[in-house]
């Protein structure tokens, strides 16, 4: 317990020395025109005040002790509020531990596990779909190669051309080989452009890749065009004998297949 209202020594002394002046003036003009002594009168009343501050200072001295020691709370009509207590909320949905089934646990964890056997079930089964859309895309291609590059490449050159696909499929350009075109139906640029780039989009490989294959394929038939050229200008229009196949969305057949089927 500690007391809310403290005075300062100074001011203490102040007051003590202001109360002294004035006892002193009283007394000596009491003294000087009245004749009247307040020592007589005073001293008894000093001593009275004296001795009931001692009193009070002794009394309060041990009650405090007595109400410290014995942890008493006195509100004195007050209303004591109690102290904030931390209560731990329960939801009154949510059961107890010791309500809880373990069975009820373990299918619950049975059934969590079954949802992420199904999930790997299905990450197999999309990626699965995508290696065989991957593996008709590349068939579709080489018979493409071998429907539009017969008449313009001898057997073992196709053959080396069909092996250049796969690397350019897989991102393997240190392993293309170069071949060349027959002397007597030799290829042109613009049809070996096109030819690159109908191919290049159904793998959706950057323009720049596909300059790079078809310039280190064909190097005699390239030769004036450097790969930045190649790679701005894939889909030039003009006189040709393999022409642009633009697929549909989500179609990677090519045109020129389907005509001659029918």
């Amino acid at each position: 317990m500690t007391n809310s209202i403290k005075i300062t020594p100074q001011r203490t002394s102040f007051i003590l020395s202001v109360n002294v002046i004035l006892y002193w003036t009283t007394d000596s003009y009491l003294y000087l025109n009245c004749h009247i002594d307040m020592m007589e009168y005073s001293t008894p009343v000093i001593l009275y005040i004296t001795a009931m501050i001692l009193a009070c200072g002794v009394l309060q001295r041990f009650f405090f002790r007595f109400i410290t020691k014995n942890e008493l709370s006195l509100s004195f009509g007050k209303q004591v509020r109690p102290l904030p207590e931390q209560i731990k909320e329960i939801d009154p949905e949510c059961p107890k531990d010791k309500d809880i089934n373990p069975a009820i646990l373990v299918a619950e964890s049975v059934a969590k596990q079954d949802y992420m056997d199904n999930y790997e079930v299905r990450v197999a089964e999309i990626e699965r779909k995508k290696a065989e859309r991957q593996a008709d895309i590349k068939r579709v291609i080489h018979e493409y190669t071998t429907f539009v590059m017969t008449e313009f490449l001898s057997k073992e050159d196709l053959e080396i051309l069909h092996e250049n696909i796969e690397y350019f499929a897989y991102g393997q350009s240190d392993l293309y080989k170069p071949i060349r075109s027959k002397v007597d139906n030799s290829l042109r640029s613009i049809d070996l452009m096109h030819f690159v780039w109908n191919i290049g989009e159904r793998l959706g490989i950057s323009l720049i890749d596909r300059a790079t294959f078809i310039h280190t394929i064909f190097p005699h038939e390239l030769k004036d065009a450097s790969i930045k050229y190649l790679a701005k200008n894939l889909r030039t229009c003009g006189v040709c004998k393999i022409a642009l196949d633009i697929p549909k969305t989500g179609d990677y057949h090519f045109k020129c297949m389907k005509e001659a089927q029918e």
